[in-house]
């Protein structure tokens, strides 16, 4: 009998390393976002988020790539032009979840911002649930399944 990590080996390794790529992401989101907004001043707010989600994925797509190809996947083919394929394979799959991330950052930011919603400290950790937090954790959730199904169907299939 397989023990329990065996069985879902593949799904436990991809949510670990869903977990550490959205860390990674968010650290990258949160860092750019709000250095640039102490830089040019909340006036280029909206500008300096668009920057922050394009380089926050690019950070999120690498680290992820190299993390899934080796230990979810089990992809040990280290053939350049096989790398350089999956590469391309996989971030042409995750550019769909960016769509969706930024769609769901902006509209969640949008309602947020339109009911007048103030951030609140969080207890314990002492982290203000801001209107960017809040939407980016909602995000999270769909695009860790989303690219779940992409990279397990398209680019990482085992070949029959």
């Amino acid at each position: 009998m397989k023990t329990l990590f065996e069985k879902y080996r593949e799904i436990l390794l991809y949510l670990f390393f869903g977990v550490l790529t959205t860390a990674v992401s968010f650290a990258t989101y949160f860092l750019i976002f709000n250095g640039g907004v102490a830089l040019l001043g909340e006036s280029y707010e909206w500008h300096v988020r668009i920057a922050a989600q394009i380089l926050q994925w690019v950070a999120g797509v690498l680290f992820a790539f190299f993390t899934n190809k080796k230990y979810v996947f089990d992809d040990r083919n280290t053939e350049s032009r096989h790398v350089w394929r999956k590469l391309w394979e996989f971030s042409l799959s995750r550019v769909a979840t960016l769509l969706l991330d930024t769609a769901l950052t902006f509209g969640v930011v949008a309602i947020l911002d339109s009911i007048a919603y103030q951030a609140i400290l969080l207890p314990l950790v002492s982290i203000p649930l801001s209107a960017d937090l809040i939407a980016k954790c909602v995000a999270a959730v769909f695009v860790i399944v989303g690219n779940y199904v992409l990279s397990k169907l398209f680019v990482f299939r085992k070949a029959k």
